[in-house]
């Protein structure tokens, strides 16, 4: 802290903070730069603390971004809005312009798996099921036919040690159970010919990345 830097004690709407002056004034032609910059008349508490009748909860993230200047928010975020008032208020140019750019991350459509998949008897009494999957990356395609050939094997072998034949009906139900598991959900399902189809979607964490075929 150099020699012309102190320490400042804030009321704002009743919560207390406690910094450097040097961090008040960082962007200057804001309007917390404007009145710490210079000496100035300001109406203060009981305590003698600087008081602002402004959001005092948001405040802590516009202080911690006047600290930073990096804008890092909960994810479950829910007062955008009023934070992007209190930004207009204080008129930090900068943090304006990291609210808008959060806020077009946040309304991109998140990112999508599909799957289909169809389903056919074996036409034995015994052997399992064939199961025909695409997919919207290789990846994800890949992933869902290793699942079903091992679920496929498992149910086989477990029903023909029992000398019991794998009924069409509990594979399918198994393996629509696996892919709830993966994240996928139905999102519709046809019979054309006879030969049932489903179409399943997962979404996507926004940090995660898929790799394309």
């Amino acid at each position: 802290m150099s020699s012309s830097d102190s320490v400042v004690s804030l009321n704002v709407g009743g919560h207390i903070y406690t910094t450097a002056r040097s961090t008040l004034t960082r962007f200057r032609d804001s309007v917390l730069g404007a009145m710490f910059g210079r000496d100035f008349d300001a109406l203060r508490d009981d305590q003698g603390r600087y008081f602002i009748d402004r959001n005092g909860r948001l405040f802590e993230h516009v202080l911690n971004f006047l600290r930073t200047t990096q804008l890092v928010l909960p994810e479950d975020f829910k007062e955008l809005p009023l934070l992007e008032i209190e930004a207009d208020f204080y008129q930090i140019q900068p943090l304006i312009e990291a609210l808008k750019s959060y806020k077009a991350s946040i309304n991109q459509p998140c990112a999508q798996d599909f799957v289909s998949f169809s389903v056919r008897h074996s036409g034995g009494d015994s052997g399992a099921p064939y199961v025909f999957v695409g997919a919207n990356t290789q990846e994800v395609e890949d992933t869902v036919n290793n699942m079903v050939q091992t679920l496929g094997s498992q149910m086989f072998q477990k029903y023909f040690a029992s000398r019991k034949c794998l009924p069409y009906e509990t594979y399918v139900a198994t393996l629509l159970g696996k892919l709830h598991e993966m994240g996928f959900t139905v999102q519709s399902f046809v019979a054309s010919s006879g030969v049932p189809t489903w179409v399943m979607v997962r979404t996507r964490p926004r940090n995660s990345e898929t790799k394309e075929p």
